[in-house]
């Protein structure tokens, strides 16, 4: 596969999301739905899950008003949170800090879009288009297209902070992250989450299971990880440096510093993890999955 975007289109993982999507509103409301288009299935598989997580979540309070809102009407009132920007359908969400949920489900609180949550501020979701535009010079427009059809930003940060980003198995298509108001550095960290949905898709439309004994050096946590973890990080990284070495020439100044200084520590931790991934990559039983893992890895080596 000479093209990156070749290499991340994969047909199982449409065929797994449309008959989640369809499966989650079954549960939600049977009978009740149209099936989304190929244009809507983003969202759509999106906001299924967030509308069963809310629903899990009312059921198990026993807060029957809630879990009706979920099942009866957040399908049309979250639908209008879609904005059809120059880049496609998504949805920018900017909770405040005590909006987010802190449970057992992340290790950093999260958000579930529910009966108050209303779109980012026009400055944000430009922000966010902005970093669609740097991505989209890159080949990776259609990875986050879709499974980042849902953005929520969680906070701004100085360029010279720490940034938290995240994605959750229970919220697929949908990512957290801080920002620092430079597009460019925003759009790799979009890269970053979305790479981690897609994989969490593939995995699971292919039916692969990683054993959880294996275990490797982490060179990005400095310690050891999983072999399932292990491989999260050397497909996701790797999409970054991809992203970061395409988008330097459009980056601002302070984008182009982020995203210089990024590639210095990229390089030098996917040189750590190069002998163990092969390793790693072996208990990847699906042989087309496990050539397009390492065509992504090996691609930002040579970088």
């Amino acid at each position: 596969m000479t093209d990156i975007a070749a290499v991340l289109d994969l047909d199982t993982i449409t065929t797994h999301r449309r008959r989640r999507t369809d499966a989650a509103l079954d549960l939600l409301h049977p009978g009740r739905h149209v099936p989304p288009s190929d244009e809507e299935l983003p969202t759509a598989y999106a906001l299924a899950h967030h509308r069963l997580e809310g629903a899990e979540k009312a059921a198990r309070h026993r807060d029957t008003t809630t879990l009706d809102w979920y099942r009866t009407t957040a399908g049309p009132v979250l639908a209008r949170l879609v904005n059809s920007s120059r880049r496609g359908p998504r949805i920018v969400i900017a909770p405040s800090e005590d909006e987010m949920i802190r449970g057992p489900h992340s290790d950093t609180p999260y958000y579930v879009l529910g009966p108050g949550t209303t779109g980012a501020t026009e400055s944000l979701t430009e922000l966010a288009d902005e970093a669609l535009d740097h991505i989209a010079l890159t080949g990776l427009d259609e990875l986050v297209r879709a499974h980042a059809a849902v953005i929520c930003l969680t906070g701004r940060r100085r360029p010279d902070q720490t940034l938290r980003s995240f994605a959750i198995t229970r919220l697929p298509a949908t990512v957290f992250t801080d920002h620092t108001g430079d597009a460019a550095v925003l759009g790799r960290d979009l890269v970053h989450e979305a790479a981690h949905n897609w994989l969490n898709d593939a995995l699971a439309a292919l039916q692969e299971t990683i054993p959880d004994e294996k275990t490797y050096f982490s060179p990005w946590r400095g310690t050891e990880r999983p072999a399932y973890g292990f491989l999260h990080a050397c497909f996701a990284f790797p999409l970054t440096v991809i992203y970061a070495a395409m988008t330097l020439p459009t980056a601002s100044k302070t984008g182009h510093a982020v995203l210089v200084d990024h590639l210095r520590q990229q390089h030098a931790q996917l040189a750590a993890a190069r002998d163990d991934f092969p390793r790693a990559l072996e208990l990847v039983t699906d042989t087309g999955l496990r050539e397009r893992l390492d065509s992504v890895f090996q691609r930002a080596c040579a970088l």
